[in-house]
């Protein structure tokens, strides 16, 4: 009887801590395309989950190939992240520049779209890992997938009035591994390839 209960208070325990632990990070944020880009890229405002505070900016340049840069609050100076696109026929390819800012240094990866004839899907390599980002078919979700654990990391949803007026998404973080900016390059890297195929 007494182990029994012990084994009861372990395992109680741990499906307690278990259950701290998972909750980990939860952080939101609404991610509001400009209405007017013009013939550049789509360029973005990245608010708090409740839209009032702006705490990035996401501004792209005229050119061949899709080019954002990401700056912190409203300021053009000293950019946080870098996204530039490479000449593909089809495919979206794009390599991703990332300031470390603790170290100050900048850390490399790449966005490479796959083929699927329903749905989409991107791999994003950083820090020698694989980020699957993943939508199914007719679909507003996008969600980013760890490949080395199968773990969810990010995942964002197209609002539905973006169907009608300009694009909105809702953005929950749900993990610290990898800096929040690669989730905000993957939704401008996805609205950019959405936007290809709605223009033919």
């Amino acid at each position: 009887m007494f182990i029994h209960s012990r084994v009861s208070i372990l395992f109680l325990m741990i499906v307690l801590m278990k259950g701290i632990f998972s909750q980990g990070t939860n952080r939101t944020y609404l991610i509001k395309k400009d209405f007017l880009s013009g013939p550049k890229g789509g360029e973005f405002t990245i608010f708090d989950s409740q839209g009032k505070n702006q705490l990035y900016r996401m501004e792209s340049k005229l050119g061949v190939t899709h080019n954002v840069k990401l700056y912190q609050g409203s300021t053009k100076k000293n950019p946080l992240a870098l996204l530039k696109g490479k000449i593909s026929v089809i495919l979206y390819k794009a390599t991703i520049s990332i300031l470390n800012d603790k170290s100050n240094q900048w850390k490399n990866g790449t966005f490479q779209q796959n083929f699927k004839l329903i749905g989409n899907k991107f791999i994003i390599n950083f820090n020698n890992v694989n980020i699957s980002m993943e939508g199914k078919g007719a679909s507003l979700d996008t969600t980013f997938i760890d490949q080395s654990n199968q773990n969810i990391l990010a995942k964002f949803r197209k609002r539905v009035s973006s169907l009608f007026w300009r694009n909105k998404y809702d953005l929950q973080v749900l993990s610290d591994k990898f800096p929040d900016q690669i989730y905000f390059l993957g939704v401008a890297a996805r609205d950019h390839t959405n936007k290809k195929i709605q223009s033919g």
